[in-house]
């Protein structure tokens, strides 16, 4: 888990959740995605996709971690999102694009502007 350096402490996951006009959701994810926080990320947000949005942007760019966990938590998403017809899309931190990049994800994830 990283640490925020001025208080040694580990950055907590947030989460928000934006619906807009012709059913697309926008959530935005803060903190770290790691082993510990991952399945509270997959398991808020597979709920948000009960209601069957017809987009799903992931805006991760306030995520200052991100490990292998998190990166499979964005592949399962990225899969049932495909099988459901949603379109999903990650906005990345700097820190998540690298990441995913370092991973050959770049290929299967769709990145957002």
């Amino acid at each position: 888990m990283a640490f925020d350096t001025e208080a040694a402490q580990p950055t907590p996951l947030a989460m928000t959740a934006t619906e807009h006009p012709h059913d697309a959701i926008t959530i935005e994810v803060a903190g770290d995605v790691d082993a510990a926080t991952s399945p509270r990320l997959r398991t808020q947000i597979r709920d948000l996709l009960e209601s069957r949005p017809s987009a799903v942007v992931i805006d991760m760019t306030a995520v200052g971690f991100c490990d292998s966990s998190g990166l499979s938590v964005l592949v399962q998403l990225n899969r049932y999102c495909t099988e459901s017809g949603i379109a999903l899309s990650i906005r990345p931190s700097k820190v998540v694009r690298r990441a995913i990049e370092l991973t050959g994800l770049l290929a299967t994830l769709t990145m957002a502007d």
